[in-house]
């Protein structure tokens, strides 16, 4: 700054009239000025790139991890998530886009959803005794470009219901290149504190080439503390695989008290965090922190491991409201649309994955609200300003996801009714049993109460008369899909006409003598003939 004391120390001299120093003292007060904005601008950029509550791309965030937050006195907000179209956009706080690819400013690349559970209709089990509950479970692993951090696994949790059969089958999985591929392979149940686990890749999700030569598929049960406690079923998937690959759940009830549970719920959702991206198995024993630490991505309600909400006592899921995970029961149609939930029945703060039909891409959660929303970029600062990891993660989901599977009853019955009354003229026919719509493979039943005279006689005896069949009534369908509830087949039947005998008019028919006649002349014929036989034979024989 010598320059500008050098200006402040000058002689006064005239210039035009006016004092040169005067001038150059205004000439370097604009200089300075100008210096002392371009500092603060400079400063004010520095603050906000440093500001862990200014979301910018290029922010500079604690490189520690924040600790899990656990304040009883959280607000949690539910019954706001709604179910939105394909093109919704997020109608709350909304958080940043990123870019798909790393830059220089931004270290994070959004690989969309983690996790998608889509419920299918229940069915008729395979051997029809049953109902199956069937879900597809979708999910991708997190994973950085070091593999120092990676989020490879997921929980999946089913209401303990007694006598109930839960199977999984890998139908989705990638090849050596990342392709997705459909398989169809069965996986095996074993149990976590059972499994012969080396630290590798032992127990995650095949690729196309290793199931083509002959690994297995694997899903390991327990090791979560519901489970222990009861409340639920819980089933462990690992994966060492970029991108998506998926699972189809099959819980399979008894029919009786499968007609007690129309809505079954299943729970899936990122267990643990890990140092790497090699083994597969995730828990305590491993070295891996538990993501349900945090409140937001806990599957319980308000935190409270006693409260599950419909995940585990099903008789609490009804048709007005749908509440619980641990409690089927309690799920009723304000949390269902088109046979999907669309807010969660457990832990408000999880929100509900869109539908695509599609496993091989992952949605992102819409209706988010940040201040609920379980964000693992921001929970673990994974966002630096001069990136040294790339982070392949979900930015717009929480890692979990909730949806119902379900059952929707039908049954046939025939009647048999006077034409134009309700009398009835023998007991109704049962055409179809109670059961699911939907057969074992997924199509829609049928039924068809015109099949045999069982079921369709031409004609009743009532009270002693004699009814005719006269066909179906006009609001009756013969044939046609199985619905829900009891679909009634009337057919009517009119009275019999009774034939009225009426007098004879014919004339009396005369005695046939042609016969007779007949027989009287052969007789006279042959008497004489006999007679004149008689009388040569004696005239020849006399003595003259």
């Amino acid at each position: 700054m010598l320059w500008f004391n050098y200006i402040f120390n000058v002689e006064n001299i005239n210039y035009g009239g006016q004092s040169m120093k005067k001038q150059l003292i205004n000439i370097g007060a604009c200089m300075a000025i100008s210096v002392s904005l371009v500092f603060a601008g400079n400063y004010a950029t520095y603050a906000e790139e440093n500001d862990s509550t200014v979301w910018t791309e290029t922010s500079s965030e604690t490189s520690t991890e924040n600790a899990p937050t656990l304040n009883s006195e959280t607000t949690l907000e539910s019954g706001t998530q709604s179910l939105p179209g394909t093109n919704s956009t997020l109608n709350t706080t909304s958080l940043p886009t990123v870019s798909s690819t790393p830059s220089a400013s931004n270290n994070i690349v959004d690989i969309g959803g983690y996790v998608n559970i889509e419920g299918l209709p229940a069915t008729l089990s395979a051997d029809g005794t049953g109902v199956t509950y069937r879900f597809t479970v979708a999910y991708q692993r997190l994973h950085s470009s070091d593999e120092g951090q990676t989020v490879s696994d997921l929980l999946i949790r089913v209401p303990n219901i007694a006598n109930a059969d839960v199977k999984f089958t890998l139908i989705g999985t990638r090849d050596a290149n990342g392709n997705p591929v459909e398989v169809n392979e069965p996986m095996s149940i074993v149990d976590y504190y059972e499994a012969d686990y080396s630290g590798g890749d032992d127990f995650g999700i095949p690729t196309a080439e290793e199931l083509a030569a002959g690994k297995k598929a694997f899903t390991l049960s327990g090791n979560d503390y519901l489970q222990d406690s009861g409340k639920v079923k819980s089933y462990n998937i690992y994966t060492t695989q970029n991108h998506s690959q998926a699972v189809l759940v099959q819980v399979t009830i008894p029919m009786d008290q499968a007609k007690n549970i129309k809505y079954l719920p299943l729970d899936a959702r990122a267990e643990w965090k890990a140092s790497d991206g090699a083994s597969t198995v995730r828990g305590y024993d491993s070295g891996c922190q538990s993501l349900e630490e945090y409140i937001n991505h806990t599957v319980t309600m308000n935190g409270d491991p006693e409260n599950v909400g419909g995940l585990s006592d099903v008789s609490l899921i009804t048709d007005e409201y749908v509440y619980s995970l641990s409690n089927p029961s309690s799920i009723t149609d304000d949390y269902v649309k088109d046979g999907h939930l669309i807010k969660s029945v457990s832990n408000p703060n999880t929100y509900i994955t869109p539908n695509n039909g599609d496993w091989r891409t992952i949605p992102n959660d819409t209706n988010i609200n940040a201040s609920t929303f379980f964000n693992y970029v921001d929970t673990f600062t994974l966002r630096r300003s001069s990136p040294v990891t790339t982070y392949y993660a979900p930015v717009s989901e929480d890692m979990a996801d909730q949806d119902v599977s379900m059952v929707q009853f039908g049954d046939v019955v025939v009647d048999y009714v006077i034409q134009g009354t309700s009398t009835q003229l023998q007991p109704s026919y049962v055409d179809t049993t109670l059961r699911p719509l939907f057969n074992a493979d997924g199509s829609l039943g049928m039924y068809d109460a015109a099949e045999n005279t069982s079921e369709l006689p031409q004609t009743i005896t009532y009270n002693g008369d004699v009814y005719n069949l006269v066909g179906p009534s006009a609001t009756s369908l013969v044939s046609g899909l199985l619905l829900e509830g009891t679909t009634h087949v009337v057919y009517e039947y009119v009275l019999a006409p009774v034939p009225t005998p009426t007098p004879s008019t014919q004339t009396p028919k005369t005695a046939d003598t042609t016969n007779l006649s007949g027989y009287v002349a052969a007789i006279l014929a042959a008497f004489i003939g006999f007679t004149i036989t008689a009388v040569n034979r004696y005239k020849s024989n006399q003595i003259f």
